[in-house]
């Protein structure tokens, strides 16, 4: 049955949080971890070393692996996210002819890549590019259903699951080669057959009886292009000092499990404060934050003596990671606050993200090859990310932070409006009093749900009117469902119903 015909008990707020309690799939632990297992995967594929020998892996090997399954990423989140966007959404959720693809081609380019990469590079490059396809398609999936849960869990999911990626990395690190070869090829199986089977309970978003809403573009484009640019300028610096690599000389020792633990710190931070709130008040400050420790760690980056490349390395990866959850969380709840189509918007934030990967390995890569016998390359490597990071930081730092609605649709204070208009009647030019204040009159609605009203009338969904107005989600269902009892309405079409009657009423 469609959302809007649902009856009036539907909208009561004790019976839907009842509802999720009792549901085990809810739990971030249980049935919303495939993507820390991709994660982990993802950290396996490229700082493991393959092709396995005892003997120093040319540098060779190592920078197609890097370059290739960044590319493949680019160019498969682009294209998934073009591809899965034009899916119905009924078969969005049973379509499983793609997830299982992505299972397969995950699971031939981690044997492959186990297997063939000894055979040449050439191997390597088709394996990591069955790997960035299976990626990019499960990721994308994943990422659809935390946007699309009818609880907002993205913080907390996300955080946990970088929690998990350090774990399978960090034994992964420590383990036997011939159980990391197990393990890398299971990760994206686990992680498919999760997503197939652990999500099938998770009540979904277009079940709610608000269900209805305005896609809203333009309000999000701004907000989306910033966090975007913050991440793609990470991403850059990342990868300009991950491709200053050889064997024998190397910037920054991503692949040291030390350096792995800076993921499992990002994720800690970032469940512990998503435990204590449903969303962060401002976004500035925890990018920011994000990138001043990637800063602290290219402050010691370039003295390679004792412990401070691995200090430097952990420090730089746990910014960057902050960094890459926070804007994937940013971005779940820019989706569900303007009602995006989720597969586009993930689509190209990834693909940018993944591109400047490979822009900035291969700089790394060339520069490191000609200079690093220069003492003073990776001062100017390290001085250069600096300074183009703090431009970022300052250049965003400027701006109100884009984390809430109203900051792009401004909601008027419905009371004052009615006096306005109550005022503009005695005048000789007044203009037509607006129907959903003579509605709001009618019912007897108080000034919150004036203003609940207001945006229900326009189409906006509960988690917009979250963000618009600074209530929890419980609040809005509250508000929603003592307007539906005092207007006598089972449904959000009634209420539009009601207001082109009025409508109506008025012209004749």
């Amino acid at each position: 049955m469609n959302a809007l015909n649902e009856p009036n008990d539907a909208l009561k707020p004790e019976q839907h949080s009842a509802t999720e309690k009792v549901n085990p799939f809810m739990n971030p632990g249980i049935g919303l971890m495939g993507f820390g297992l991709l994660l982990g995967w993802h950290f396996m594929v490229l700082y493991q070393p393959i092709p396995i020998s005892d003997d120093d892996v040319a540098s060779s090997y190592l920078i197609s692996r890097q370059i290739g399954i960044n590319a493949s990423l680019c160019v498969f989140f682009l294209l998934g996210g073009f591809l899965m966007s034009k899916m119905p959404p009924k078969e969005q959720n049973t379509n499983h002819v793609p997830a299982i693809s992505a299972i397969v081609a995950g699971v031939l380019g981690s044997a492959g890549l186990i297997l063939l990469s000894p055979f040449g590079i050439p191997f390597t490059i088709a394996s990591v590019i069955l790997i960035g396809a299976s990626e990019a398609i499960l990721t994308l999936f994943w990422l659809r259903i935390y946007s699309e849960t009818s609880r907002n869990l993205s913080g907390q999911v996300m955080g946990a699951s970088a929690i998990l990626a350090c774990i399978v990395d960090y034994l992964g690190a420590h383990l036997a080669q011939d159980v990391v070869v197990i393990v890398m090829a299971c990760l994206p199986l686990l992680s498919g057959i999760m997503l197939l089977m652990g999500t099938r309970g998770i009540p979904m978003r277009h079940n709610e009886p608000t269900g209805i809403s305005i896609m809203d573009w333009e309000s999000a484009k701004r907000p989306f292009l910033k966090a975007t640019t913050q991440l793609m300028v990470m991403s850059l610096c990342f990868g300009v000092m991950q491709g200053c690599y050889t064997p024998d000389t190397t910037l920054l020792p991503t692949s040291d499990p030390i350096s792995i633990l800076g993921s499992g710190l990002a994720g800690l931070v970032i469940f512990l404060l998503y435990s204590r709130s449903a969303f962060l008040p401002n976004l500035n400050p925890a990018i920011n934050a994000s990138i001043i420790l990637s800063l602290c760690g290219m402050l010691i980056l370039p003295y390679g003596a004792g412990p401070f490349p691995q200090i430097a390395a952990f420090l730089i990866m746990t910014g960057f990671i902050f960094c890459f959850l926070l804007v994937i969380v940013f971005l779940v709840d820019l989706i569900r606050t303007f009602d995006l189509n989720a597969t586009i918007i993930l689509g190209i934030n990834q693909a940018l993200e993944y591109g400047m990967f490979v822009v900035g390995i291969v700089a790394g890569f060339v520069v490191w090859g000609s200079f690093s016998e220069a003492a003073i390359t990776p001062f100017s490597i390290a001085i250069s990310a600096m300074f183009v990071m703090a431009v970022v930081v300052l250049s965003f730092s400027i701006e109100r932070a884009p984390w809430r609605a109203d900051h792009y649709k401004p909601v008027k204070a419905m009371p004052k409006v009615i006096e306005e208009q109550a005022d503009a009647e005695c005048a000789e030019d007044a203009p037509e009093v607006d129907i959903s204040i003579l509605v709001c009159e009618q019912y007897c609605l108080t000034p919150r749900e004036i203003e609940v009203f207001t945006l229900l009338s326009k189409g906006r969904n509960a988690e917009y009117i979250q963000n618009a107005l600074f209530i929890s989600n419980h609040t809005v269902k509250t508000h929603i469902y003592n307007i539906y009892r005092k207007m006598d309405i089972h449904s959000l079409q009634e209420l539009l119903d009601i207001i082109d009657d009025a409508k109506g009423e008025s012209h004749t």
